[in-house]
């Protein structure tokens, strides 16, 4: 017999639907800034400042990004380090990577996955 067990146990550091509107507004405005960065500063101070509009320490990876999830919108804020991730776009020109939360990967898999 085979077991399955899933290595898929990254929590969301935090939920955007969740946090109040002035937050959602400066964590989404600094995303975009992240994204934009032409320099690793810019994309740092970023990232820092995100993290304290929507009051968690940044983890160890030094980013934080929001579900890319296509099929729910979901609202899971991650580090992009997280285990489990799918990437649902390729990067192109983008500094922050489109990646689904491990959840979603498990929920909505891609149609090749299923």
């Amino acid at each position: 017999m085979t077991v399955l067990t899933t290595t898929r146990t990254a929590q969301p550091l935090a939920i955007h639907s969740t946090l109040l509107p002035h937050q959602q507004d400066v964590f989404d405005t600094c995303m975009d800034h992240a994204d934009n960065a032409l320099d690793a500063l810019t994309y740092n101070r970023a990232m820092e400042i995100a993290a304290k509009a929507i009051e968690i320490d940044l983890p160890p990876s030094g980013s934080l990004i929001k579900c890319a999830c296509t099929d729910c919108y979901c609202p899971a804020i991650f580090d992009p380090a997280a285990p489990g991730l799918r990437r649902v776009e390729p990067s192109g020109p983008y500094n922050l990577p489109r990646l689904q939360c491990a959840p979603c990967a498990d929920a909505h898999p891609a149609p090749h996955e299923d």
